[in-house]
């Protein structure tokens, strides 16, 4: 018991306690553990992890080849490029000029090809096939259900047309013409009264007229009413206030794991 629990409790709350509070503690022994000793026992640790992960996948692979479960061909390709991608990193260069180590990134090597020819290539088609689960996912988020909902459709459709070039070339009055006829479908939907609506809209396509008149229609005038300029907007300012909301909640949730860890009360690291 006292192995197995309580001194790897104990040496967790000693190296969390010192690597959590050397962040503020202006001590420079406590400061160089914090700096150089802890980030490099992470790495070491993080190198074996790396090594246990791709043999259990290895070995997951091999055992479903073996029992000939749903989708074993596929797991065929899994091993094979494995077992490349180890002889090509630790056993064969391919280009005897170039040294070893150096050679995951020099042309003419052989993991370099497979990285540039096989991995790339691969990584893209996956992405360009990810790109069709997110606009699934994002048409079942942004469905209209409330008021929040509603602004999270319209930010969306803001930010993904102006970061084309189609954005840049819509002009801002047409914009506005869209506003005025939106406005028109929320009048309509609260007074049900056609007549409201109708001089809503004839007002607001007389104004908008009239200032693009005087203003000769420039594309990006008002600003405010561009894409370009109206997504950039979002992006620096509601965006970044999020991002940040977020990233608060994230160190939070952190300093707190890292309490639990150090007074013990989280022990699953030991099987608990």
């Amino acid at each position: 018991m006292l192995w197995k629990r309580h001194i790897p409790i104990l040496i967790v709350a000693v190296i969390g306690s010192l690597t959590l509070f050397g962040w503020f503690v202006d001590e420079p022994n406590i400061k160089a553990f914090v700096d150089d000793d802890a980030t490099q026992w992470f790495d070491i640790l993080a190198s074996f992890a790396i090594f246990l992960g791709g043999f259990n996948l290895l070995k997951m692979q091999m055992q479903k080849v073996l029992r000939k479960k749903k989708g074993w061909q596929y797991s065929l390709f899994a091993i094979g490029g494995f077992i490349l991608a180890i002889i090509a990193g630790f056993f064969y260069k391919g280009n005897p000029d170039v040294a070893w180590g150096t050679h995951v990134t020099a042309d003419g090597t052989l993991f370099k090809w497979i990285f540039t020819y096989m991995f790339a290539p691969l990584g893209a088609t996956m992405f360009a096939l990810l790109a069709f689960f997110v606009a699934s996912a994002s048409y079942r988020a942004f469905r209209i259900r409330n008021f929040e909902a509603t602004l999270l459709l319209v930010a969306g459709i803001i930010i993904m047309i102006g970061r084309v070039p189609l954005g840049s070339s819509i002009s801002s009055w047409f914009i506005m013409y869209l506003l005025v006829l939106i406005g028109g479908v929320v009048i309509n939907s609260v007074f049900k009264n056609k007549q409201y609506t109708a001089i809503f809209v004839s007002v607001g396509i007389i104004i908008v007229t009239s200032a693009g008149s005087s203003m000769g229609w420039p594309l990006d005038q008002p600003g405010i009413f561009y894409l370009p300029h109206l997504q950039e907007w979002i992006y620096m300012n509601p965006n970044v206030a999020g991002t940040r909301s977020i990233m608060m909640g994230i160190g939070l949730g952190i300093f707190s794991t890292s309490i639990r860890y150090i007074l013990g009360i989280e022990k699953s690291y030991i099987g608990e």
